[in-house]
């Protein structure tokens, strides 16, 4: 209770909301002995109209048998996993496919190494890609350390970074408490540097693509004059914060050894989402022989527009020529359809060529595709099977004939809509609130890209710096405009515990806050529908997903005509499929208002690639008749 995981289902129809401690059945499952540990045996609840396909289904099933891992956590791990935590020395390379315990695996990895091979816990680095992940790690951490789990550095790879330019300001030419500039600092400094105001979008995108490249070429002019203005200020961009140590760890070789000494055990998650800069620092921190484990699966490279390149995992068994490669090929997550059909979306264009993936549950129903109307009616039907899913949340619903038999063990939170574009979520936001079921929204941009966030940020700073952050905080949201205090006040709790890490250091708050992306601040625990970008949905999993605006144009996306990436546009297909663990619901729209247009859509290619056996279809809305649109007269 005191940590705050506790149960909150809100309330509706007048009635109130109730906070839990405890899970229907668990007060009961905690009464008898030797269950604590036990794998869990889901059972697939929501209802169908077709039987099971698992029977039919070709790939190989695997048994739900584990093996007993590291006695001090309690754990049980299967074959691949107890492998690849028990490899104690040397690089390693671990291939994880969706659902396969990745994180688990890397977790049980270091609480083994530490408590049974006697690694210094303030000697091992653990660095993912978002703060999100790297709070959750950390948190289960803790159980399997104890107060040791606090001398393990967790981070994002922007956050060590942070920390190294802080540690050497002096030889970045800057002073200790640099801080990261925000958007506006940014624009101000490119404006400075002899960007025309119409300019300054295209020159700090220049600007930013040269420096993630580590060779700015015809641009390094540009990037010279825009990073004196921001040193002026003492001040360091995104970029910087992996440019800027990697400058220096690549041309010095005591500080490189300063470094591989601190951390000589060196924990990568997400590995397929690093760029080349990441990559170089990674190869400054790690020798040849290095203990360093990566973890992560190629055909989940989603960010190639952020300079990812899924090819560094050749380079690293090039690089580390004696590294072990394991491969995870049970999926505890997803029933056998759902993962069966993202291996056969993935199979055109899949960089882990003969990887099998295999589902350990035994139950499943069939991906249920659904064609819509219009964009409008995409909506609509999404709420509607929200709706029947539950069993009815209102009145309304109940009475309408909406809602159907439902299932009583399914929530909100256990629902999540997916889409390509952040553009996209408005249509569902109206019509969940119309139907006054609650949401949150979450896309991967960056928090300050939020105008909100901006504003909310800018009245902050104008308070009294010698009042407390909360007091501070509140202060500001009441400066807000009084259609924003609402949407501020929420953005204030999420920001309050990261501004009292901060001291009274406002630098330093503008500098961690410039790290976060918008889905650091997705709740878990919050009964709320989640609608997310495709790319905010990767590492979530929910009970029930769907994957709207299944549509050539949008999934893939056409810049110009054509896919620009049509290879990562199929990966990032196969990450939504892979959040389902047991309904997977799939829709298109015939016609949808689309980049100022009404236009006619056709159906996804990445759907013709499913087989049908997996594939429930589901008919469209009907139109009405021109005979029953006829107007009625008054006095027949």
């Amino acid at each position: 209770m005191r940590a705050g995981a506790v149960i909150r289902e809100a309330g509706y129809d007048g009635e109130y909301g109730v906070i839990r401690l405890f899970a229907d059945g668990e007060i009961g499952r905690l009464q008898h002995v030797g269950v604590l540990f036990a794998p869990s045996a889901e059972k697939d609840t929501i209802a169908s109209s077709r039987p099971s396909t698992a029977a039919t289904t070709p790939v190989t099933r695997l048994a739900n048998t584990k093996e007993e891992g590291p006695k001090e956590s309690g754990a049980e791990l299967d074959a691949e996993q107890r492998a690849a935590v028990m490899h104690h020395a040397g690089p390693l390379l671990i291939i994880a496919g969706p659902g396969t315990g990745k994180t688990r695996t890397l977790i049980h990895r270091l609480a083994y190494l530490v408590r049974q091979r006697g690694a210094a816990p303030e000697a091992c680095l653990a660095i993912t890609f978002t703060r999100r992940a790297a709070a959750e790690m950390a948190a289960r951490l803790t159980p399997l350390l104890g107060d040791e789990a606090e001398k393990v550095l967790v981070t994002t790879f922007h956050g060590l970074g942070l920390r190294l330019v802080r540690e050497q300001a002096g030889r970045c030419g800057l002073e200790k408490e640099v801080a990261v500039a925000s958007d506006e600092q940014r624009r101000e400094a490119a404006i400075a540097a002899g960007a025309r105001p119409g300019e300054v979008a295209r020159w700090l995108e220049r600007i930013s693509r040269a420096k993630r490249s580590g060779s700015p070429g015809e641009d390094e002019e540009i990037v010279a004059r825009y990073d004196r203005v921001l040193r002026s200020a003492n001040l360091v961009d995104f970029d910087d914060l992996i440019a800027l140590p990697l400058r220096l760890l690549e041309k010095d070789d005591e500080l490189r050894r300063f470094y591989r000494q601190r951390w000589q055990w060196l924990f990568v998650d997400e590995f397929q989402d690093i760029d080349l800069c990441q990559y170089r620092l990674l190869r400054c921190l790690a020798a040849a022989d290095a203990n360093l484990c990566a973890i992560g699966d190629p055909d989940q490279a989603i960010y190639g527009f952020r300079g990812s390149d899924a090819r560094l995992f050749g380079r690293f068994q090039a690089d580390f020529p004696d590294c072990r490669i394991i491969a995870l090929q049970r999926n505890y997550r997803s029933t056998p359809p759902i993962v069966d059909a993202a291996m056969q979306a993935i199979e055109p264009e899949t960089l882990a060529h003969g990887r099998l993936l295999a589902a350990v549950r035994a139950d499943g129903n069939p991906l249920l595709i659904r064609p819509c109307a219009t964009d409008k009616d995409e909506a609509e039907f999404v709420v509607e099977m929200i709706e029947k899913f539950l069993g009815g949340h209102s009145f309304f619903s109940i009475d309408s004939g909406r809602s159907g038999r439902g299932m009583s063990d399914l929530s909100f939170g256990d629902f999540a809509v997916l889409y390509r574009t952040a553009a996209q979520a408005a249509a569902f936001c109206e019509a969940l609130g119309r139907a006054g079921i609650p949401c949150q929204c979450h896309s991967h941009e960056s928090l300050l890209d939020q105008p909100l966030v901006r504003d909310l940020m800018a009245y902050v700073e104008k308070t009294p710096p010698d009042h407390s952050w909360r007091e501070r905080f509140m202060a500001a949201a009441a400066m807000m405009p009084a259609d924003q205090q609402a949407q501020s006040r929420e953005f204030t709790a999420a920001l309050l515990p990261v501004a009292e890490r901060c001291g009274q250091d406002m630098a330093r708050l503008r500098s961690e806050i410039a790290i976060l992306s918008d889905i650091d601040f997705l709740d878990p625990r919050a009964e709320r529908v989640s609608l997310l970008t495709l790319h905010a949905a990767k590492g979530l999993e929910f009970r029930v997903v769907f994957i709207t605006g299944c549509e050539e144009g949008i999934l893939p996306l056409y810049f110009g005509g054509e896919p620009q990436d049509l290879a990562e546009e199929r990966r990032l297909f196969f990450v939504g499929l892979t959040r389902a663990r047991e309904r997977l619901i799939l829709t298109h729209a015939r016609r949808r208002l689309w980049r100022g247009s009404v236009r006619e859509m056709q159906p996804s290619r990445f759907l013709a690639d499913i087989a049908e056996r997996l594939i429930d279809r589901l008919p469209g809305a009907r139109r009405k008749s021109r005979k029953d649109d006829r107007q009625l007269s008054l006095f027949s």
